[in-house]
C-alpha cells in the first residue's frame, strides 16, 4: 500500500515541553491573548493536539490528558490587524464550557455545541478547557453573510450533520488519501453553507463561487510575484484576463489591489524582521527590497499597519524561543514539521 497516497497527519503534545512552559507553549501563537484563572496543576498539563490540511480546509483536534485548565481568552483589534487572519472556523465541543462576549449578551456553549468563530472579529471569552474538534474554512469559501454568525451555535438539523461529519472525519484522519478529498472538501462545504444560510440566500449566494475564486486567483498571483518592482494593476489585469474596473470592483473593500499589494508586502517584511536569521540585515535593506525606497515612509506605513516599529519588530525577535525538551532542529511531536502551522488553533500563516 503506497503510504504516500495518505493525507499527512500531524501531531503535537506538551509533554515534550518542560512543566512550567507546557500551557504557554500550548497556546502560543494562537494568534490571541491568554490569562490562566486558576493556578493549580497547570504547569504539568498534558495535552495533545492533531490534525491535517484536507485542501483549502484545516481540521484538528485537542484533546486533554490531564485536568483543564480555566483561562480567558482574548483577540483584540491589534491582534486581528497583526495577523491579517481571514477564515471562519467551526469548533465542536466535546467537553468544557465557553462563555464568549461579542458586544451582546454572554453566550455560553457547552458539550455537543457547534458554534462558529471569526478570526477577523473581537473575542472575549472565558475557557473552562475540554476537547474540541476544530474546522477552519477561508472566508471566500462560505456565503459572504457567514460572518453575522460570529458566537452563535448551530442548532438547526444541518448544523447537526455539520458536527457528525467533523466527528467522522477527524477519526477517520489516518485513513483518508488524498485522492478523497476534493469530494470530501466539496461535500463539507455545501454543508456549512447550507447551515450558515436560510434556504433563500443560499440560492441567491450560489453566484458568488465564481467571483471568490476571481479573487483567490488575483490574490495568489499578489503572492507569487509580490516582490518584483513590475507588479502593477495593469500587469494584473493583463496575466489574469480582467479589466481594471472589475479589479477595482474584486477589492474594493479592501481599498483597492493596490492597497492589497502594499499590506501583503508589510506583513512579508514584518516576518523577515522578526526572523532571527536574519538579524543581520538593515531595515533599509529590507524596505528596499519590498518596494519602499523611503525608508520614513516605509516606517509610517509600517508602524500604521502593525502598531509598532520595524526596530522594535527586530527588538522582539531577539527574545528567547521555546523548543521541545532536546529539540535543536524544531521538530514537533512526531517529527513532521508544521512549517508554520499552529495546531491548536488551526491556522496556516505565510
Amino acid at each position: 500500500m503506497d503510504q504516500a497516497a495518505f493525507v499527512p497527519v500531524f501531531k503535537f503534545r506538551t509533554i515534550d515541553y518542560p512543566e512550567p512552559d507546557r500551557f504557554h507553549v500550548w497556546v502560543k501563537d494562537m494568534l490571541c491573548d491568554y490569562r490562566l484563572d486558576d493556578d493549580g496543576g497547570h504547569g504539568a498539563c498534558d495535552a495533545e493536539a492533531s490534525g491535517a490540511a484536507l485542501g483549502p480546509l484545516i481540521l484538528s483536534g485537542r484533546h486533554w490528558h490531564s485536568r483543564a485548565p480555566t483561562y480567558t481568552v482574548r483577540r483584540t483589534p491589534r491582534r486581528i490587524r497583526l495577523d491579517g487572519q481571514d477564515s471562519i472556523r467551526f469548533t465542536l465541543l466535546r467537553g468544557g464550557r465557553v462563555a464568549s462576549h461579542t458586544g451582546g449578551p454572554e453566550l455560553i456553549k457547552g458539550a455537543g455545541d457547534l458554534f462558529v468563530y471569526d478570526v477577523a472579529q473581537i473575542n472575549d471569552s472565558k475557557v473552562e478547557a475540554g476537547d474540541v474538534i476544530s474546522l477552519v474554512v477561508p472566508r471566500y469559501l462560505l456565503p459572504s453573510h457567514a460572518a453575522q454568525m460570529h458566537g452563535q451555535t448551530l442548532t438547526s438539523g444541518v448544523g447537526r450533520l455539520v458536527a457528525d461529519q467533523m466527528l467522522s472525519l477527524f477519526r477517520n484522519l489516518p485513513n483518508l488519501r488524498m485522492q478523497d478529498v476534493p469530494s470530501i472538501v466539496q461535500s463539507m462545504l455545501l454543508l456549512l453553507a447550507a447551515a450558515v444560510s436560510p434556504t433563500a440566500q443560499a440560492l441567491n449566494d450560489a453566484r458568488g463561487p465564481i467571483e471568490h475564486a476571481l479573487i483567490d486567483r488575483v490574490r495568489r498571483y499578489i503572492d507569487v510575484h509580490l516582490l518584483e518592482p513590475d507588479l502593477t494593476p495593469e500587469r494584473i489585469c493583463r496575466d489574469i484576463g480582467v479589466s481594471r474596473a472589475r479589479l477595482y470592483q474584486l477589492f474594493k473593500e479592501e481599498g483597492g489591489v493596490m492597497r492589497r499589494i502594499t499590506r501583503r508586502r508589510l506583513r512579508h517584511a514584518y516576518h523577515m524582521l522578526g526572523d532571527p536569521q536574519r538579524r543581520h540585515q538593515r531595515i533599509a535593506e529590507i524596505a528596499w527590497a519590498h518596494g519602499f525606497p523611503d525608508e520614513k515612509y516605509f516606517h509610517r506605513l509600517f508602524k500604521a499597519e502593525f502598531g509598532h516599529t520595524p526596530k522594535e519588530t527586530l527588538e522582539c525577535a531577539a527574545a528567547p524561543i521555546l523548543l521541545p525538551c532536546g529539540a535543536t532542529d524544531a521538530r514537533w511531536g512526531d517529527g513532521g514539521r508544521l512549517a508554520g502551522w499552529t495546531l491548536p488553533f488551526g491556522v496556516l500563516t505565510n
